[in-house]
């Protein structure tokens, strides 16, 4: 059996009642699960999200 790396992009929409992204970040980071599982043939050794922030027009903060 040989060990391979995988790398996977996933993009998240969510609904949010924060009023900052950096919330929603930490509360899904904190709260919210990711899961992969063994299957016949690949047995999951290691995994971790790397989450990101992403801002544009309609998730900046403008001030008031």
């Amino acid at each position: 059996m040989k060990t391979e790396e995988l790398f996977f992009i996933v993009r998240v929409e969510v609904n949010t009642q924060h009023g900052h992204i950096d919330e929603t970040l930490e509360e899904m980071e904190r709260i919210s699960r990711f899961l992969m599982t063994d299957t016949p043939m690949v047995k999951v050794i290691h995994s971790e999200i790397l989450t990101t922030k992403t801002r544009n027009k309609k998730n900046e903060y403008q001030g008031a």
